[in-house]
């Protein structure tokens, strides 16, 4: 253990004062600046210190930092002026700011926990049976009615015919009763629903599987759903009753005629109103994530409605949980409660027709207000962040969500793209917090330690705290991609290493070229760097084996830059 001083408070006291504080702090040793000639660091002029205990760990680690700090300096090596105007080739990094702690798809009851829960379970396994037995009859006695309504009539572009709507009738009932079966026996609900000529768009949250059975009783729109969606064993055909939207989320083409369908059938009052879930996934209910724009690019007038499952023993939202774990605990519950609260109608002004992203947030801002939750840019890409790091034994998955709206918009990276970033990330070793530190940094790059080096490593930490989150870390390697003329800066920098202008880079070439950003790298490093470019292992490095090492690395671009 050791010792750290530290400031007290700031102000002046005189001699008489300090001793009583002194007496009055039992175990804390209060000086002034004459008392404390013998600590680490004075005080300034009449301000009260406390010197406190720190662990060996804590002090072993701000050593270290100190010693790194000066390590940086004193090789702070090579012609910096060349090093700067390098490095300028990244000099637009933006910041995003701080992550929300907010985790949109966290389930807080995933587990059964207490005596009251266990107990209740083990009472409710005999009804739970009982409730899946029903359920599964309504959904035979449900699929036989749609088969008859819909026997005939091709699903495609055309309208559902009026009588074949009302056949449709049986199989809304039979949604109601599974609803019922779930424990949902009341539905609160706030508001009525608007007319199809007043609202022809309806957008809600969407928290759980309960949301579309409800909204298929209570409204019967067209809505817009994932093709995956229509081969589900019966439920399918019962899905398609509703005259769906298909849409496949991968597919930009997809996405582009599914605005247009939404478009068209919002316009005709011949379809039903069309429903849309803008989050495009579901979340915990207790923030509103990021809307994607398909329901609001038409400009028509929206009915916003937003559902809410008040809980105390069991949260219903089906977030990180699994669908078997969710309906398991459904089903073991007495009851569960549900309200559906219709807002009122928002319609678009001029400026918003022509800019659907200013409608989206002013509909998500009263959505969030009257569920009086944040909203956040989270995405289901983040979700998939989420998983990806489970898969990659990362602790903590919620830490390398990144908020993809904000990243899509700003950096137009997909979710693809940032999947093969966590994967570089995971690979230097991150914490538990999630963070990288410049010593993990600079190992897993194989540099030294060296002016440069920091200054790339500070190109991710906007924040200088020394260590880098997995967003700036995003938000780095996005903006690298983004860099005007990036190929050829590549080539230049190519060219610039092969000295003998035979199109490929010796050993020789690649020390010389290392040691003139980097004087004090070590052999070692130069021989992992040049097992890292040659990737066939023929002895030297091609353009091809260069470019592919850096689009992968575009951070350590500026050390080969320094040699043009």
């Amino acid at each position: 253990m050791g010792d750290a001083q530290v400031p007290l408070l700031a102000g002046h006291y005189n001699n008489g004062e300090q001793e009583s504080l002194k007496a009055e702090s039992a175990g804390i040793n209060a000086r002034s600046k004459d008392q404390a000639s013998v600590q680490r660091r004075d005080c300034i002029n009449d301000e009260v210190c406390v010197t406190i205990p720190i662990s060996d760990e804590l002090e072993e680690n701000l050593s270290r930092k100190e010693k790194d700090a000066d390590s940086f300096e004193e090789n702070a090596d090579g012609d910096l002026e060349r090093m700067q105007k390098a490095l300028e080739l990244f000099s637009d990094v933006p910041s995003f700011g701080k992550l929300p702690t907010i985790d949109p798809f966290l389930n807080k009851t995933p587990a059964v926990r207490g005596m009251y829960e266990n107990l209740k379970t083990v009472l409710l396994l005999p009804l739970m049976v009982v409730r899946l037995l029903v359920i599964l009859m309504i959904l035979v006695v449900g699929f036989i009615a749609t088969k008859i309504a819909l026997a005939g009539w091709e699903n495609g572009q055309s309208v559902l015919p009026r009588w074949r709507r009302k056949l449709m009738s049986v199989t809304r009932l039979c949604g109601r009763g599974i609803l019922f079966c779930y424990g949902f026996q009341w539905i609160r609900r706030i508001g009525r629903p608007a007319p199809k000529e007043v609202a022809p768009i309806v957008v809600s949250n969407h928290v759980s599987f309960i949301d579309p059975i409800f909204y298929f009783y209570e409204l019967f729109p067209s809505i817009v759903s994932s093709k995956s969606h229509d081969s589900l064993f019966m439920a399918g055909t019962i899905i398609r009753s509703m005259q769906v939207i298909a849409v496949d989320r991968t597919s930009a083409e997809s996405r582009k005629s599914a605005t247009a369908e939404i478009k068209r059938r919002a316009a005709s009052m011949e379809f039903p109103s069309v429903l849309l879930f803008p989050e495009g996934t579901t979340t915990n209910g207790r923030s509103l994530i990021s809307f994607k724009p398909g329901a609001f690019v038409p400009g028509f007038p929206i009915q916003p409605v937003v559902i809410r499952y008040p809980f105390v023993h069991f949260d219903i939202s089906w977030g990180d949980i699994s669908l078997t774990n969710l309906v398991f605990r459904m089903f073991t519950q007495f009851n569960n409660f549900m309200e559906v609260q219709y807002l009122p109608v928002i319609y678009p002004s001029a400026w918003e027709v022509e800019n659907p992203s200013e409608f989206a947030d002013r509909v998500r801002y009263e959505m969030a207000r009257a569920l009086c939750v944040p909203v956040t840019e989270h995405t289901h890409g983040d979700l998939m962040l989420s998983v990806n790091a489970q898969r990659l034994f990362l602790r903590f998955p919620a830490n390398y969500m990144v908020e993809m709206g904000k990243v899509e918009k700003a950096l137009g990276l997909r979710t693809g793209d940032v999947k093969k970033f966590l994967e570089k990330f995971a690979a230097m070793g991150p914490s538990c917090c999630g963070t990288v530190s410049v010593n993990q940094f600079l190992e897993w790059h194989h540099l030294p330690k060296c002016w440069i080096s920091r200054k790339i490593f500070d190109l991710f930490d906007k924040s200088r705290q020394g260590f880098i989150t997995f967003r700036e870390f995003v938000v780095a390697s996005g903006s690298f991609l983004k860099t005007q003329e990036l190929r050829s800066h590549m080539r230049a920098a190519y060219s610039a290493c092969n000295l003998q202008g035979d199109g490929r880079i010796s050993p020789i070439e690649l020390e010389n070229c290392l040691k003139l950003s980097m004087p004090s790298i070590n052999n070692a490093k130069v021989k992992m760097w040049f097992k890292r470019l040659d990737l066939d292992n023929d002895g030297v490095i091609s353009w091809e084996e260069f470019e592919t090492f850096i689009e992968t690395n575009l951070e350590l671009l500026p050390i080969f830059m320094m040699c043009t």
